[in-house]
């Protein structure tokens, strides 16, 4: 079976899953800039406090054996990322496509794969099914491939495949179950 069986807890979670990643596309298809910034700033925000934690627990309990050597260096290096992050985000926004690209490689290898079981289960249009994780995969290598390309456009394209996923998702998702469940 291949472990695909689905209950409806699963389901439910799939389903919600699924809708964030569609609404979060749609958001960010329509304001690219913004979520860019926002992402980038969310980034900073999460490595400095991590980083300053990290730092907080080093000192307190730094006499302690069972703290890690590694505390100290770990709370520096996520402190200065998050620094980075909020005093130069253009630079980490550079960066961005290249991480959508491979967030896109990978997610689209798993939905592929996804389809494949489609047609190990019977579905007459698993290869309509597939043409979603194709062009997904697509999409991530161009941005691997052409990582510093305007920010707004490949954040607009990155809202536009993410809703694209999504509502692919709630396609899988409920032709799965009910091939589990006939």
């Amino acid at each position: 079976d291949g472990g695909l069986a689905m209950n409806r807890k699963e389901l439910i979670s799939q389903l919600l899953s699924a809708v964030v990643y569609t609404a979060l596309g749609f958001v960010v298809t329509l304001n690219p800039g913004a979520s860019a910034n926002l992402i980038c700033s969310v980034m900073g925000v999460c490595a400095l406090a991590y980083g300053a934690f990290c730092l907080l627990f080093y000192f307190i309990r730094r006499h302690d054996d069972n703290v890690s050597r590694f505390t100290l260096p770990v709370g520096i290096a996520f402190a200065a990322l998050g620094a980075f992050c909020l005093i130069a985000p253009e630079i980490i926004l550079s960066v961005i496509p290249l991480i959508f690209g491979i967030i896109l490689l990978i997610d689209g290898a798993g939905k592929l794969g996804r389809a494949f079981e489609l047609r190990r289960l019977g579905f007459a249009r698993w290869g309509m099914v597939a043409a979603v994780p194709m062009a997904i995969l697509v999409f991530g290598v161009m941005f691997v491939a052409q990582p510093y390309s305007a920010i707004e456009g490949v954040m607009r394209i990155f809202g536009a495949v993410l809703a694209a996923d999504g509502l692919i998702e709630v396609y899988f998702t409920f032709r799965i179950y009910r091939l589990h469940n006939q």
